[in-house]
């Protein structure tokens, strides 16, 4: 008995010890109360070809098949057949028209901010919504509940398929962040990488430069949108 007592005495020391350290969950931030919403475009767009995000893992997989444990031989092949498939892509690129497309006097933050507006007034959870090209201030900062600023962190065309020739999509990676004026503090964030889904050869953008604008611009309202979607899902969501 006097074991029995000595164990459950240590065991709930143990588990005291382990609340003890550790540390407190935070408390979800609710924004139920914001009404009035001003949104900011900020940062710098980087329109970019690059390849599938994913390709790291590919290629590890690739080396994989290999083994690790031959020759020296046998190690390199792999990693310079991979390596030389990767110039061929970048030279593939270099060789051919610019890809970088002309939006005329739109930007890709504003336009995203736009399509993000616009899905938050259609879905009436907000009294107003208003756009800004720069930190609101005076009345207008003092009208808002909350500013979000909306970054679009790169955009342009990945590589989503290897082949001949390999395939590319229009992708845009575009982030938000909500914030009370005054304090400051983060109450929503959200983060949209959109790759449309339709695959095609880079000369299909390179050779008809309003077809490459109208797929961008397509890929820029759906992040935006997303952008929204998230929102809405948080607010209703009590985060």
């Amino acid at each position: 008995m006097r074991a029995v007592v000595v164990l459950l005495v240590v065991a709930l020391v143990a588990v005291t010890g382990c609340a003890s350290t550790s540390p407190p969950r935070p408390a979800a931030r609710t924004f139920e109360h914001v009404r009035q919403i001003a949104v900011v475009v900020s940062g710098e767009s980087a329109f970019t070809v690059r390849a599938d995000s994913a390709e790291p893992g590919r290629t590890f997989d690739e080396i994989l098949k290999w083994g690790m444990f031959g020759s020296y031989t046998s190690v390199l092949r792999p990693i310079a057949e991979l390596v030389h498939r990767g110039i061929n892509w970048l030279l593939d690129v270099d060789s051919r028209a610019d890809a970088r497309v002309d939006l005329g006097d739109l930007t890709p933050r504003s336009f995203v901010a736009g399509a993000f507006v616009q899905a938050l007034d259609a879905s009436g959870r907000f009294v107003e919504i208003r756009a800004y090209g720069h930190e609101p201030v005076g009345d207008d900062r003092r009208r808002a509940d909350a500013i979000v600023r909306i970054t679009v962190a790169s955009w342009g065309l990945v590589r989503v398929q290897e082949g001949d020739p390999d395939l590319v999509s229009a992708f845009a990676d575009v982030r938000a962040e909500m914030v009370a004026p005054g304090s400051g503090v983060t109450l929503w964030t959200g983060n949209e990488d959109t790759t449309d889904a339709e695959r095609l050869p880079l000369r299909a953008f390179t050779k008809d430069r309003e077809f490459a604008r109208q797929q961008l611009l397509a890929v820029l309202e759906r992040a935006g949108q997303r952008l929204a979607s998230e929102l809405l899902y948080a607010r209703g969501a009590g985060q």
